[in-house]
């Protein structure tokens, strides 16, 4: 979920509950820090899919799609608490009711749409991007600032986009059950957020819930 709320509710929320964890000042714990290194050392160029079975087989995850997982999950663990869970439900209550221009929310079955995201991304890109691997909590100053790095992002070449593209429809498809998962959406819809912030002087703020 990525969506805009007022100004003041991202600074009230800051001011009571903290920010999500990110690599820098929040100390995630020893198995975190090495994997993150292995991402954005070599990892993220590794093989992350195959076809054992032939190039119409089906697809299966290799070992470093296993570890990227586990390191997706363990980052979240790493700020999951008591106030993290009560930031998100105050943060849910000022956001927009429906989805649109303030609101982006994607689902899925069993896969991780951040994971999918973050590997499609790549390490480069997806280090652009403001927060803890989608946790994030953003003044209006702060959404103005960071609103150049989501572009960089987010804003593909028609090349690169369609290898983006694929690689999360890969991880939708192989790492779950989401096949039909709508991939320009997992790009676009937090971009168009953010933008929609910037132009109402609001704040963002983006989580994950598991069900």
């Amino acid at each position: 979920m990525v969506g805009a709320l007022p100004d003041a509710a991202a600074r009230d929320l800051a001011r009571r509950y903290g920010r999500p964890v990110r690599p820098l000042d929040g100390y995630p714990p020893r198995e975190v820090r090495l994997a993150l290194a292995w991402w954005h050392n070599g990892g993220g160029e590794e093989t992350f899919f195959a076809r054992p079975a032939g190039p119409s087989g089906p697809l299966e995850p290799t070992p470093a799609a296993y570890r990227f997982a586990d390191l997706v999950e363990a980052a979240h663990a790493s700020s999951d608490s008591a106030d993290a869970d009560a930031m998100q439900d105050a943060s849910t209550a000022v956001m927009p009711e429906t989805i649109g221009a303030g609101l982006f929310v994607a689902t899925a079955r069993k896969a991780n749409p951040v994971a999918a995201l973050f590997h499609g991304l790549g390490p480069r890109r997806s280090a652009l991007l403001p927060g803890w691997f989608g946790h994030v909590l953003l003044s209006a100053d702060e959404v103005r600032a960071a609103l150049p790095r989501y572009e960089e992002a987010l804003l593909l070449p028609d090349g690169e986009r369609a290898a983006v593209l694929s690689g999360i429809t890969d991880w939708m498809t192989a790492m779950g059950d989401a096949p039909d998962a709508d991939a320009a959406e997992l790009v676009d819809g937090p971009l168009r957020v953010v933008r929609h912030a910037a132009a109402t002087g609001s704040g963002v703020a983006a989580f994950s819930n598991w069900y």
